[in-house]
């Protein structure tokens, strides 16, 4: 209503003492807005489940007025970076940032490093992650142990031996000073607990454990992926198309996955509109998913979703065989497409 062309501009004079005045007043939230980052922190606060039921009143006001039909729903989902730099270990957990270390294992350790290693490793320490590991790694060719990095170190001449560094690593692995090496450290993940136990850590833990890796479609390049270690934002509008209109009903965030369309169910189950009958339901290829048809058709919806072809062989010879083309249509026992109300 008052002519704002972005979201920043309205934000600082949202947030001036006078010019945000009356949107604070009609908000409800005078002097309570203390910068632009409220959000992220109030929903700390507060919690999901109350800037939900914020939301579902705001769709039941627009409802009311008649903006929202709840007749056509869009819901896509795009990627977002985490701020924490993923370090390659898909299978990272809390444990990994700790775990103690037995004699055996520093027994392991001490021939590596007096066989001359620069990288003192370990098998992974937890067995279910070893074994998914291995099952992943013979799909390639021979299975591979997952191996922890505990000390990184680089061989230097006797009189530029670093005695902090020599004297750590004895301490670490409680050898003699005299039998290490000269070496220096270049990474070290290993420490003494406070009763003196040996305690290990992951180099390969990123600091958000929760982010996973997902891979959209290159903007610069639409034919090659783009890998993104962060979240996938899940959001659901309702399309007005007498108005030309586009209303957010609700959004949801999840680890990203290869999989975006598994959490489309779970994301429309909490939103203010429901799965009505009638109500056409659109999205992208990602969301052509057996369960997807089932649970909007189970509610009256009607789903429509791009087809995902799914590596397919749609050469004419394969498409005959299968008995139907890419658009789903058979073919007759002559071998042309059947045509809607035609010969069957």
């Amino acid at each position: 209503m008052d002519q704002y062309v972005d979201s920043a501009r309205f934000c600082d004079d949202l947030h001036h003492t006078e010019k945000g005045r009356r949107y604070r007043e009609l908000a409800g939230l005078h002097e309570v807005i203390p910068g632009e980052d409220d959000l992220c922190h109030c929903r700390y606060r507060v919690g999901a489940e109350v800037i939900e039921k914020t939301m579902a009143s705001v769709v039941e006001l627009f409802r009311n007025f008649g903006l929202i039909k709840r007749e056509l729903l869009s819901t896509d989902g795009h990627l977002e970076p985490s701020y924490s730099r993923d370090k390659g270990c898909p299978y990272a957990c809390q444990g990994c940032r700790q775990f103690p270390l037995d004699e055996a294992s520093c027994q392991e350790l001490c021939p590596q490093l007096l066989n001359g290693s620069k990288r003192l490793q370990l098998t992974g320490p937890f067995p279910d992650v070893v074994e998914k590991v291995r099952q992943a790694t013979a799909k390639k060719g021979l299975p591979k142990d997952p191996q922890v990095a505990l000390l990184a170190i680089e061989e230097v001449p006797q009189g530029h031996a670093s005695s902090p560094d020599r004297q750590q690593v004895a301490t670490l692995l409680g050898l003699p000073e005299d039998q290490v090496p000269a070496v220096r450290l270049t990474g070290c993940h290993l420490r003494r607990g406070p009763q003196g136990e040996l305690l290990g850590s992951c180099p390969q833990v990123p600091s958000d454990l929760e982010a996973k890796i997902g891979y959209p479609i290159d903007t610069k390049d639409p034919s090659n992926q783009e890998r993104v270690f962060g979240y996938v934002h899940l959001k659901t509008t309702d399309i007005n198309r007498e108005l030309g209109l586009e209303w957010p009903l609700g959004n949801s965030t999840s680890p990203a996955k290869a999989h975006e369309g598994t959490h489309c169910l779970a994301h429309r189950a909490p939103l203010a509109i429901p799965v009505l009958p009638g109500q056409v339901q659109v999205g992208d290829a990602a969301y052509d998913v057996t369960a997807n048809y089932e649970g909007m058709r189970d509610r009256g919806g009607i789903a429509v979703f791009d087809y995902n072809r799914r590596n397919e062989d749609l050469s004419p010879e394969a498409l005959v065989a299968r008995g139907y083309d890419h658009n789903g249509t058979p073919y007759a026992p002559c071998g042309r497409l059947c045509r809607s109300n035609g010969y069957d």
